[in-house]
């Protein structure tokens, strides 16, 4: 099987360094870019997975994520920075990033978060043999990798399709947060359970008419989220 390959995208050579030898020793192949513009121009032929550091030298970090999501390949990208507060967090979410490590970082912690990150895209790219699941207006085709609403296909990054799909399978159960981090991130998530908000709005902004008075997933305060609607 060929070697998955990450782009790191860091102007610091000690931290590119190390993640080489880290990624390296795990069967990953690896190449560094130090600016976001010559990040950008590794995408010719896209990378398996990006990880990303948000000061650059010519710009930053949200700004590569912003450009990448343009692309019509969907690539995970893992955002490893020394910003660790809350509303940088929140904001390389909502502008795509798939998960958010903060320097400095545990080699194990990382491994983990690039393995879960693959087993998302296999799970989007691989059949299961599974049957259609429906749900109000909601159909997904788990062997398709495919969402509808209403008939109409809408498009899914690899975390919002493991979400809606766990939700899909028990629609009406409430499904805490920390269940939703270890289900869909496939790890034991060390950080804000602010992650699966995010991922949240960003999925019922493609299902719900007006993402801010959700009818389908909706809140329970306190706990978590469940899934209504019939289901056949």
């Amino acid at each position: 099987m060929e070697s998955k390959r990450i782009l790191l995208v860091d102007d610091e050579p000690a931290i590119t360094s190390a993640l080489t030898v880290i990624l390296q020793r795990a069967g990953y192949d690896t190449a560094v870019a130090a600016t976001g513009a010559d990040a950008l121009t590794h995408f010719a032929a896209p990378p398996d997975l990006v990880i990303l550091d948000i000061m650059l030298p010519d710009m930053d970090g949200y700004q590569v994520c912003r450009a990448i999501r343009q692309h019509p390949t969907y690539v995970p990208i893992l955002m490893l920075t020394a910003r660790d507060t809350l509303p940088d967090k929140v904001l390389g979410l909502e502008l795509g990033a798939d998960a958010y490590l903060t320097k400095p970082f545990a080699p194990g912690e990382l491994l983990a978060q690039v393995r879960a990150l693959f087993r998302l895209v296999g799970q989007m790219e691989g059949g299961t043999g599974e049957v259609i699941l429906r749900c109000g207006p909601l159909t997904l085709f788990p062997d398709l990798r495919r969402m509808e609403l209403q008939g109409t296909e809408v498009e899914l990054t690899p975390k919002e399709y493991a979400l809606l799909h766990l939700f899909m399978q028990r629609p009406g159960y409430v499904f805490g947060r920390e269940t939703l981090l270890r289900e869909v991130w496939g790890y034991e998530f060390l950080g804000d359970s602010r992650t699966v908000d995010v991922h949240i709005q960003r999925l019922r902004a493609k299902i719900e008419k007006d993402s801010s008075q959700p009818e389908l997933l909706l809140t329970v305060r306190g706990f978590g989220y469940r899934l209504v609607g019939a289901s056949t």
